[in-house]
């Protein structure tokens, strides 16, 4: 078990160093500090809610020191994926103590001469996590079959960053403790630093999305009944759209669940570009699927975090009359009534 400290400067926030609070909530290994000069001096719980408290916030690598660290983990993934100028430094200096760097930059590290020669130097490695296996970084996809008798869900986004991931998680903790065979397929970095396996499908060649893909989930419907399949992007994002289609095709599955931020009307950071209505949202994941095959939307997953109690019942209430379809907030309320909905229709 690795002893983490979450490198995340002016950024730790709920939203803002989503990796740092997925590895925080999810991960197996302990995270002894996170690095934010903003937020010095604070307890990670005070700052989400409870999870990861007794967790110090640190001024720097230097402070971290103190709790033992023997990795430091890039908590942020910025737009544009390179490392921030002020925080070479930082990284350098935990290369410098022998510490092993765990980034999910698009920017890979270990390519980097000065921070490869410090890690050689001081007996320690990087692991850049985006880089794909070179094995499966130049697949075509050929449509095989899965093995029958196992069920891959896709987790469907109305965009980023609304908590595909955390619901993958979440569902397969569920699946697990009513005695399932499952496994979660991260397609993501913070994913992949998680379960330690995965297929970082934003850093393949388009032409090899899909191929990569269906390797991944081949692997866990080999080795699982029920692969709940990390989704990325969405079908309507101006930037990120074929990676999504890449990624559902190649993930070919069985069964979709919608995830949505409730009151999210726009794609973020495009304010010109609504999202469709839920309904409308489902007819367009059903539809790109069924060119392939069918593979229905049977349940919606919202992310109600900035909603009182009371607002995310009304929002999950509106979700279920407008789509007629099991929906809830994961995280709040839990992950069974997803899983009771995926159990209906594979019994059909």
């Amino acid at each position: 078990m690795r002893q983490i400290a979450i490198l995340a400067e002016g950024h730790f926030t709920w939203q803002g160093a989503k990796t740092a609070v997925g590895v925080i909530r999810y991960g197996q290994d302990k995270v002894v500090a996170v690095i934010d000069s903003t937020r010095a001096g604070q307890d990670v719980g005070q700052l989400l809610g409870g999870v990861g408290a007794g967790i110090p916030i640190v001024r720097d690598v230097s402070e971290a020191f103190q709790h033992h660290p023997d990795t430091l983990l890039i908590g942020i993934a910025p737009v544009g994926g390179r490392l921030p100028d002020p925080w070479r430094a930082q990284v350098r200096q935990a290369l410098d103590h022998g510490l092993f760097i765990i980034s999910g930059l698009h920017e890979f590290l270990d390519d980097d001469p000065d921070l490869h020669a410090a890690a050689e130097r001081h007996h320690t490695s990087i692991w850049d996590v985006r880089r794909p296996p070179a094995e499966r970084a130049m697949l075509i996809a050929k449509y095989t079959p899965h093995r029958p008798g196992s069920h891959t869900v896709y987790l469907a986004g109305s965009d980023c960053n609304v908590g595909k991931m955390t619901v993958a998680l979440e569902l397969d903790r569920e699946a697990q403790q009513c005695g399932l065979s499952s496994g979660f397929a991260a397609t993501g970095q913070t994913g992949i630093m998680i379960s330690g396996r995965g297929m970082p499908v934003d850093r393949l060649i388009s032409d090899f999305t899909a191929g990569g893909v269906e390797a991944l989930v081949l692997e866990f419907t080999a080795e699982y009944d029920w692969v709940f399949v990390e989704g990325q992007g969405s079908l309507i994002h101006p930037a990120y759209s074929p990676v999504t289609l890449g990624l559902l095709h190649g993930a070919m599955p069985d069964v979709m669940l919608l995830c949505h931020q409730a009151r999210q009307t726009n794609i973020k950071g495009y304010p010109a570009v609504p999202i469709p209505p839920l309904r409308r949202m489902i007819e367009i994941y059903e539809q790109a699927m069924g060119w392939l095959r069918p593979a229905p939307i049977v349940g919606i997953a919202l992310n109600t975090f900035e909603l009182s109690e009371a607002e995310a019942d009304d929002e999950i209430r509106r979700a279920e009359d407008e789509t007629g379809l099991p929906a809830t907030d994961c995280v709040r309320f839990g992950a069974g009534k997803l899983i009771d909905a995926l159990l209906a229709h594979a019994a059909q």
